[in-house]
Parts: C-alpha cells; sequence; structure tokens
C-alpha cells in the first residue's frame, strides 16, 4: 500500500507529539516517614508505559533553605526523556515537617522511605539521586546507606563537613553563620555545634557530629555498592571546597567523574553556568548508569577542569590531573616595604628573620564575602593592589617572572617555618597572579589557625591550598602575600601578635605549585 506525502507528514508529526508529549505532573505529595514527620513532595510520571526493567528513577533533594520546586525545569526535562522523577523538600525545609538536622539518621532514613514509596506506587528500574549542596552531600550519605541507589549527581555538595566549616582549624565564620540563620526549624543540637566551634569548646564532639555527616567517612560503603559517583565543584566556593572532594574522589573505585568549575558556591549549577556542561553531563551520567545507554561517558576522561578566567573546558583522565610541580625556596625581605623573593634554590645565606604583625586587615584577600566569589564564576577576577599591601602586617615573596604560561592544576602546598609570639595566632595565605603594573588576580588562598603551647618557638606549618586550575601568563610573576586575618574567617580573640619568619639552613621554606 503507498503512503501519500500528506498522511507521511501527519504520520510523523503524531509520532512526534507522542514521544515528545508532557508527563503527567503530580504537583503536591504528602509522604509520611519513618516517625510520622510529613514530607512534601512533587512528581513526574512518564506519559509512555514503564519498560520491562522498570522506569528509570530520580530523586531530586533540595539545597539547604530551598525546597522541592528547585529543579523543576531538569525534572520535567528527565520526565519527557522516560524517568520517573520525585522531588521533594527534606525535614524542615518547604511544607516538610520535622526538623533539620544536617543530613543526619533522621533526613537519610527518609530517603529510604521515599524509595519504598516509590517502589511501592510504580515500576521502578535503576533510581539515581541528584542535588546541588545540601542535596548533593545528602545524595552521597543516602548511596552509601541504601544499595538501591545505583548512581548520584552531587553538585556543589561536601565531602568533609569539618574541612568544610573548620579549614585548617579556622572557623568558617561568614558561611558557618548564613548557614544557621538561614535554617529556622532545625535540631537544637546544630546551634550548639556551632556556638562549640565558634568558642573551641567540645570539639571531640564537634568532629564526631561532622563525621558522622561526611561522605568520605563512607567511601567504602559506596564502593562495595559499587555506585556511580559524579561530583562537581567550584574553585571559589569557599563553604564545600574542592579538596576534601577531590581526596574523596580518589578514593572511589566504582565508575566517578569529577567536575571542577570556576564560580562560588551552588551559583554555577543554580544558573546553569559554564555553558550548561554541568547539567548536561549529569543527565549524560543518568542515561548511561540507569538507562543503560550507550552515549561513551564511561570511555571519556574522569576529570573535566574548566581553566579560571578563561573557561575553557580541560579534560583529564584522572585526579591529581598532573604529577609535575615546581617548588620555589623562600628569601627574606631586607625591610618592610620590600618583598621577600621565591626561587628555585634553598636560602644558604646567614640567619635571618622578618616579621608581620596581627591587628589589622590589608589589601591582600579574597574580595567581598560570597559577591566576588559568585562574580569569579563569570570570569571577573578578584584584584589586589600588590603595592598597597602593608608590610607591618603581612609579607610578600614573589617568584621569577615567568618565561612561558604556567598552567596552575592542583592545589599549592606552602611549608614555612614560623616563630608566633602568642598562642593562638592564624594567617591567610594568598596566591596572586602579578602583572607588569603591580596588579594581583587571585589564584588561590586558604587560612590556617596555629596554635601551641610554647609561644616563641620555632615551628613548621604546612598549608594546602584550595584547588584551583589558572594560567598565569609569560612575563607576570606569582606573588605569595600572607597576612593575618579576612572578613571570611573568625580571627584569634587576641590580635596583639607578631609571627616572625626564620630563614636558616636548617629553617628552609618552601611554597610547591602543581602544574602541566
Amino acid at each position: 500500500m503507498k503512503t501519500t506525502p500528506l498522511l507521511a507528514l501527519l504520520g510523523g508529526a503524531m509520532m512526534s507529539a507522542h514521544a515528545w508529549s508532557a508527563p503527567e505532573y503530580i504537583s503536591d505529595l504528602d509522604i509520611t516517614s519513618f516517625d510520622g514527620t510529613v514530607l512534601d513532595a512533587n512528581l513526574f510520571v512518564p506519559e509512555t508505559p514503564a519498560p520491562a526493567e522498570g522506569y528509570p528513577t530520580v530523586i531530586f533533594t533540595n539545597s539547604w533553605g530551598l525546597e522541592k520546586r528547585q529543579y523543576h525545569f531538569q525534572a520535567k526535562e528527565l520526565a519527557e526523556n522516560g524517568y520517573l522523577v520525585l522531588s521533594y523538600s527534606t525535614r524542615g525545609f518547604g511544607h516538610s515537617g520535622g526538623l533539620v538536622d544536617v543530613a543526619g539518621e533522621n533526613s537519610i532514613a527518609d530517603v529510604g522511605v521515599l524509595i519504598d514509596w516509590l517502589e511501592s506506587n510504580y515500576s521502578v528500574g535503576k533510581l539515581g539521586m541528584a542535588g546541588i549542596s545540601y542535596g548533593g552531600g545528602i545524595s552521597l550519605l543516602s548511596a552509601a546507606q541504601d544499595s538501591r541507589i545505583d548512581a548520584v549527581a552531587a553538585l556543589s555538595g561536601w565531602a568533609d563537613v569539618v574541612e568544610a566549616l573548620y579549614p585548617n582549624e579556622t572557623v568558617n565564620l561568614v558561611w558557618g553563620s548564613l548557614l544557621v540563620t538561614t535554617a529556622f526549624d532545625k535540631e537544637a543540637e546544630l546551634e550548639q555545634v556551632w556556638d562549640d566551634l565558634r568558642s573551641g569548646q567540645n570539639m571531640e564532639q564537634v568532629i564526631e557530629f561532622g563525621a558522622k555527616r561526611s561522605a568520605i567517612s563512607y567511601v567504602d560503603q559506596l564502593n562495595e555498592n559499587g555506585t556511580a559517583v559524579l561530583v562537581s565543584n567550584n574553585f571559589a566556593d569557599y563553604l564545600f571546597k574542592p579538596n576534601s572532594m577531590t581526596d574523596f574522589f580518589s578514593l572511589l573505585e566504582g565508575p566517578k567523574k569529577l567536575m571542577l568549575n570556576p564560580g562560588t558556591h551552588a551559583i554555577t549549577e543554580t544558573l546553569s553556568g559554564n555553558d550548561g556542561h554541568i547539567w548536561s553531563t549529569s543527565f549524560r551520567w543518568f542515561d548511561h548508569h540507569l538507562k543503560g545507554k550507550d552515549n561513551g561517558i564511561n570511555r571519556e576522561p574522569k576529570v573535566d577542569m574548566t581553566v579560571r578566567i578563561s573557561n575553557k573546558l580541560e579534560h583529564y583522565e584522572d585526579y591529581p590531573v598532573t604529577q609535575e610541580s615546581t617548588t620555589w625556596y623562600l628569601q627574606p625581605r631586607f625591610t618592610m616595604f620590600n618583598s621577600g623573593s621565591m626561587e628555585s634554590g634553598k636560602y644558604d645565606g646567614w640567619s635571618w628573620s622578618n616579621e608581620f604583625h596581627g591587628g589589622w586587615d590589608t589589601f591582600a584577600g579574597t574580595g567581598i564575602p560570597l559577591v566576588s566569589d559568585a562574580l569569579e564564576g563569570f570570569g571577573i577576577p578578584v584584584y589586589a593592589p600588590m603595592m598597597a599591601i602593608n608590610g607591618y602586617y603581612a609579607i610578600e615573596y614573589k617568584s621569577p617572572r615567568q618565561s612561558e604560561t604556567l598552567k596552575v592544576r592542583g592545589a599549592p602546598k606552602l611549608e614555612m617555618w614560623i616563630e608566633p609570639s602568642k598562642s593562638e595566632v592564624q594567617m591567610n595565605v594568598h596566591l596572586y597572579d602579578v602583572n607588569f603594573f603591580g596588579l594581583g588576580r587571585l589564584i588561590t588562598h586558604a587560612p590556617i589557625t596555629v596554635r601551641t603551647e610554647q609561644p616563641g618557638k620555632k615551628q613548621k606549618v604546612e598549608v594546602e591550598l584550595f584547588t584551583t586550575s589558572y594560567d598565569v601568563p609569560a612575563g607576570h610573576r606569582v606573588v605569595m602575600a600572607i597576612d593575618t586575618q579576612g572578613p571570611i574567617y573568625k580571627k584569634p580573640q587576641d590580635t596583639n601578635y607578631t609571627i616572625t619568619v626564620p630563614y636558616s639552613s636548617s629553617k628552609v621554606s618552601s611554597l610547591t605549585v602543581p602544574h602541566l
């Protein structure tokens, strides 16, 4: 039988309309959890019948302070492609009952109840979880506890709560305060832990609280479950910094994918930054591991790293992405109006020392908290006028001019001898790309708070700066500026202190920078 062109056209249009017809959307679901807490959820159900193996299924978990409708467009897109998609508000947020427990036992148990509910009411096949920030952390922790979760996309999530709120024993004051004050219905324990952390009391309990809620504590369970884990973090995320996530990623033995992007916490993913690469890769991850689609993602390099400022996307087989590095050795400055230098050879001159002091912030810094970090995702870096950094309250070291582009990839590491005058001092270490005019662009930074029972005694400190991907142009210098406080971190109660830096053949300080 012949088919006329008009009938063929109409038939094709009908088939296309059927393939892309809107899924059923159930906007309000009340699902009762194990303890009677009612969780508010919504659901997208594909119009197409479930496959023999069941619908590929995704559960979306909200970010801190947000609720079930956060991922409406992503959920709809997945449902249009055959996924059963449940989004819910975690306890204490949105219209869900209960109290926020920071991904505690109750919140993780809720996920098991949601999976039970889905399996009781629909044909569920392979199942995945996804979320940004709080949702990413809960996704990883839930997958460790429940082997029914086959794949995870954790975006701006965390691997180590302690490292997030207490990096190098320094209280992350801005981010911690923001989290605590924006959780209105929270367990009393959260407020107590934050008070203890800020005051430095009951630290064993604080660390135990964090460890129970850290995915890095459960990496063995994830490996045993064979969970396919995708994680994405951002270089200027000074809450959930990439360092602990790269450590976590290196411990995973199953299918895994790591994306490292410019920008700050959750902004890059929420605004579909990085040219949409994060969400499109997450969808491909689910297509392969939940639908069984041979889209090649399992054969691609495991690490996607986007260079800051230029936003150039690079691919690497694994992390760390390079084994190459350059070590520069710190040389003294001769007055507080000069910089020290960083040279390829160790210091071998007469014993010498420099001093810088607490009590004042300098132009060395990370910019306006939250705002500058967000702008970095759009290629707008943090600048600092290096000549304006006060040499009484800070110390600088400059590298030779680079003969070619220095492609920094990874976490620089500082090993430095100091002599603190008080039992508690703080150092904020900043690494800059400095041009011919003395204007610096921030490459990375890290704080460290040093506590000692023997003030006045020389000791060696080690600081791993936050992971970055940055190209220092030929002709520029790398400059390290160290001061004693900044707006992000809680400063010591007594800031009237001196930090002395000794130099001798036995007290050698150095900066090691990983690069391609």
